[in-house]
């Protein structure tokens, strides 16, 4: 890294400590000073990583300072006293994790405290320092507004949506925040039991509670009647994956017969986002959907397809690309995968996890990627917030010209 007066500046110190998720379970965050300059970054965590991210290492219990554990002793000989670009620290991060199995929780933890120490020296605000190395249009995301939360969140086996989620579309970031608490307030109030009281996920979407997929679909239409809304939607589909096909609403489904499902819930109930509908090795099924999606206006969005890597973008499966940086393993790897997104003309989605920490790092890099969504949950707990408060911080970051959301192409999309 270079300083303001040009010189080099090496990685001064690091700290690695386990802290708390938002579910409560331990995760990794990491300092990192170049100079007098210092950044901080932790690892979100997955209730269920898919197949094909790279993996954190699991340190249970592993709470407060690891200087002196394996992991923290073989970062510090191996960062400490050098001079990295952040290309080569994030090289040198995936090379330990590849060697060591340090884990991508580690290395994304140093990879954001560099990243934002890096920014701090240069003297940029964060998402401006990113959007620099991105190389991309930064711009503001609509919310995906997590609604109810089903699958894996669930208590029973996975069968259904992971996720519905709400899209406000009012045509500015904060008249979208402005929808999201109306239409999850109206909700909240319809899921309410006798003490007032609605029970939500860790990613803050409500529990249905045993309710299926029709009443839930009824009370959201019931709950965003009269705004600026549309629906998306989390299939998941690498849960509910069976060896004949897909488990989903109680019955076994082929490929053919699920698209066909899920085509008529997104003509039926107007969604205009699909993520995930199938499994990531159902390739078929992926490119015979696609073009029957986008004649309903629906963008079908690749996760665990992609697992925000790279070498996995390809065209012809998917309209977007879903990004997690603890998918990815460092601030390089993300970065690349947005860059391979927008070189095939797809768009771009940046996602939270479920086990959240109050790193807002997400919502800076949505802005410096341009993407036209960010999921961040429902409007509740402490973790979320951060990052709709982030949001609306960064809504005053760009022109007025570029203050408003990305604007649908069509009249769903």
């Amino acid at each position: 890294m270079t300083g303001a007066g040009g010189a080099a500046t090496p990685i001064t110190d690091l700290t690695l400590r386990g802290i708390l998720d938002s579910r409560g379970h331990p995760t990794m965050e990491a300092d990192v000073w170049l100079g007098p300059a210092r950044g901080r970054g932790s690892c979100a965590v997955a209730i269920a990583p898919g197949r094909l991210e790279r993996r954190r290492r699991l340190r249970t219990g592993a709470l407060g300072p690891l200087r002196d554990s394996e992991t923290g002793r073989l970062l510090r000989g191996e960062l400490v006293g050098v001079t990295h670009d952040q290309e080569d620290l994030d090289a040198r991060l995936r090379a330990l994790d590849d060697r060591h199995h340090v884990g991508a929780d580690v290395t994304l933890a140093v990879s954001l405290a560099h990243a934002r120490a890096a920014a701090a020296l240069a003297g940029e605000p964060f998402h401006a320092w990113l959007a620099g190395r991105a190389g991309l249009t930064p711009g503001l995301p609509r919310l995906l507004v997590n609604a109810f939360s089903g699958g894996i969140h669930g208590t029973a086996a996975p069968d259904s949506f992971q996720q519905i989620m709400i899209i406000p579309r009012s045509g500015s970031a904060l008249g979208d925040v402005r929808v999201a608490l109306d239409t999850y307030a109206a909700l909240e109030r319809t899921m309410a039991d006798g003490n007032g009281t609605a029970p939500i996920s860790a990613s803050s979407g409500f529990l249905p509670g045993g309710r299926d997929l029709a009443w839930q679909l009824d009370a959201l239409g019931r709950a965003r009647a009269g705004t600026a809304s549309t629906l998306g939607v989390d299939v998941a589909a690498e849960h509910l994956r069976t060896e004949r096909g897909y488990r989903f609403q109680g019955r076994e489904h082929g490929s053919a017969d699920f698209a066909a499902l899920l085509l008529e819930l997104v003509r039926a109930h107007g969604i205009e986002y699909v993520e995930d509908p199938f499994d990531p090795a159902d390739v078929g099924a992926w490119q015979a959907f696609l073009p029957a999606a986008r004649e309903l206006g629906a963008a079908v969005v690749g996760d665990d397809l992609f697992a925000s890597d790279a070498g996995r973008v390809r065209p012809g499966l998917a309209d977007a690309v879903l990004l997690k940086p603890s998918q990815a393993g460092t601030v390089t790897a993300t970065l690349a995968a947005a860059r391979a997104a927008r070189g095939l003309g797809l768009r771009l989605a940046v996602s939270h996890r479920s086990g959240e920490t109050e790193d807002t790092a997400m919502c800076d890099l949505a802005v410096a990627v341009g993407a036209e969504w960010i999921k961040i949950g429902g409007p509740r707990r402490g973790d979320r917030i951060a990052k709709y408060n982030q949001l609306i911080r960064l809504t005053e970051t760009l022109t007025p010209e570029g203050a408003a959301c990305h604007v649908p192409s069509s009249s769903r999309i």
